[in-house]
């Protein structure tokens, strides 16, 4: 049997992209909200409506390029609005916008972000003094908390 997300890649194939392809329409749209009604599933579930319809695996076994997401800044709401450009069956989808254009081998985009917030910790007394502020903020870590509670219990014990 197939799983949630499955159903739902499988709904909007059948129901959207297949009938659009037939039509030579260039683009569909899908309202996660029409999506999960007709699945007839409880109001939690809408999220999942909206993370599968954007997954690449979905974009990639229809043959779609997600071209807009519009709704809320969730992204997961019934009036999310997908909008996806219908391609060829041999042309791979293009990289969204969102997931980055390109992917860098061995983590070297990483040393970019190098001292992204330096100004900021530097306002704020430097690294350790904000994060040692958080600390005490917080409370005592557990292991220190448990020795209070087990020094107070001893105590109330005599």
């Amino acid at each position: 049997m197939a799983n949630a997300s499955d159903q739902v890649r499988q709904f909007v194939q059948d129901r959207y992209i297949i009938p659009a392809r037939r039509k030579g329409a260039k683009t569909v749209t899908v309202l996660a909200g029409e999506v999960h009604k007709a699945l007839k599933w409880n109001p939690r579930r809408v999220p999942q409506v909206c993370s599968a319809l954007s997954t690449r695996k979905f974009l990639h076994a229809a043959h779609l390029e997600l071209v807009s997401r519009e709704g809320p800044p969730s992204g997961q709401s019934p009036t999310v609005k997908f909008t996806y450009k219908i391609l060829d069956p041999d042309q791979a989808p293009a990289s969204s916008s969102r997931t980055g254009s390109a992917q860098v081998q061995d983590g070297a985009g990483l040393e970019s972000l190098y001292g992204i917030l330096e100004e900021e910790f530097k306002a704020l007394g430097g690294g350790e003094a904000y994060l040692r502020a958080e600390r005490d903020a917080w409370g005592p870590d557990p292991w220190d908390r448990l020795a209070m509670e087990d020094r107070a219990a001893a105590e109330g014990a005599k």
